[in-house]
């Protein structure tokens, strides 16, 4: 039986370390776990996130100087992350889905290129302007969509309806987000009939280029 290419290989990993991941970090949440295991498991994302702004950064010395502090700074406050890992949970939900909000919501100011126009430009190279108008409608969408996130993460968890919350942030969220992308291929299909269409999976690939550059790379 041959093997997985390697490519697809890393893809299904980061699936199933994934799925593994929103399990661990919900039933964390739901005390069924210890809090050193759900304090361990949400300091994942920020080591994630650090790891992307230090391959990101053109300043890889500051970077890694942040990450350094941040991790003495979870080990000199361990005793409190226990006691409130939640709150970490909920800021990285909360914060990602606003982040993402902010990077889709401005580009669409005057004289700005809507984020998914430059997306269809890494796979296509140049658009047409009726797939700039609609890439502008669908970066709308996608600002509409995590700014909506964002406001129900701080309503629940705020609100305090920690279960509730849970189920949106590790189970809601990852399938409402692939929902996003199913919708908007089977519109675009419908949209552009005649135009190439890239597929799901070159939409999610073009994200991740963009997100992966570096700023003087990403602004060419």
């Amino acid at each position: 039986m041959s093997s997985l290419p390697r490519g697809r290989g890393w893809a299904v990993l980061a699936i199933v370390l994934s799925v593994a991941f929103v399990l661990v970090a919900h039933a964390a949440l739901l005390q069924r776990l210890p809090a050193r295991v759900g304090a361990l498991v949400s300091l994942i994302p920020l080591v994630l996130i650090f790891a992307w702004l230090v391959r990101r950064s053109r300043r890889r010395t500051v970077a890694l100087l942040a990450a350094g502090a941040a991790l003495a700074a979870s080990i000199v406050f361990w005793d409190e992350l226990v006691a409130n890992y939640p709150s970490l949970f909920f800021a990285e939900h909360a914060g990602t889905n606003l982040a993402l909000a902010i990077l889709f919501g401005r580009t669409l100011a005057a004289g700005e290129e809507p984020l998914v126009a430059r997306f269809a430009r890494i796979v296509h190279g140049t658009i047409p302007p009726e797939v700039e108008r609609y890439t502008r409608r669908v970066t709308i969408a996608w600002t509409i969509f995590f700014g909506t996130l964002f406001t129900l993460s701080c309503v629940l968890y705020l609100g305090g309806w920690l279960a509730a919350w849970s189920s949106l942030a590790n189970i809601a969220t990852p399938v409402l987000v692939c929902t996003m992308f199913v919708i908007e291929y089977a519109v675009r299909v419908r949209a552009l009939p005649h135009w190439e269409q890239a597929g799901i999976l070159g939409g999610v690939r073009a994200f991740a280029r963009h997100m992966g550059e570096r700023p003087a790379e990403a602004q060419r």
